[in-house]
C-alpha cells in the first residue's frame, strides 16, 4: 500500500508532503496506482521548482521502481501553500477512485 502523509502546522499550513510504498494494484511497470501517486509527487516537486525556486524545497529519498519514496519540504508562502493543497487533493481524489471492495491501494494520513 502506498501511504502518502501531509503534514500541516498549526495554522492548517501544508508544511511537508511524505509518500512511500507500493500500492499493489498491478505489477510493477503496469501499476497505475502507483503512476498516478508518482506522477503527483513529481507535479508537486516541480512546481515547486519552477514556480517557487528550488531553494526553499527539500526534496531526498526519490526512488524509482517498485515503490516510491519521496520526501518534500513544502514553503509557508501562499503560491507553495496552493500547490501543496491541489497536490493533496489529487491523492485524496486517487484514493476515492482506487480504494474499495475491502481492498486499501492508497492511505492518506494527516497530521498537524
Amino acid at each position: 500500500m502506498i501511504t502518502v502523509k501531509i503534514v500541516r502546522t498549526g495554522e492548517r499550513k501544508i508544511s511537508g508532503i511524505f509518500v512511500s510504498g507500493h500500492s499493489g494494484y498491478a505489477e510493477s511497470g503496469s501499476d497505475i496506482v502507483c503512476a498516478g501517486a508518482s506522477t503527483l509527487i513529481y507535479t508537486l516537486i516541480n512546481s515547486l521548482e519552477r514556480i517557487c525556486g528550488s531553494d526553499p524545497v527539500k526534496i531526498s529519498n526519490i526512488i524509482e521502481g517498485e515503490d516510491v519514496n519521496a520526501e518534500v519540504i513544502v514553503p509557508s508562502e501562499d503560491r507553495a501553500q496552493i500547490i501543496a493543497e491541489t497536490i493533496a487533493t489529487g491523492y485524496m481524489s486517487l484514493a476515492a477512485s482506487v480504494n474499495g471492495d475491502g481492498m486499501q491501494y492508497i492511505m492518506i494520513k494527516e497530521e498537524i
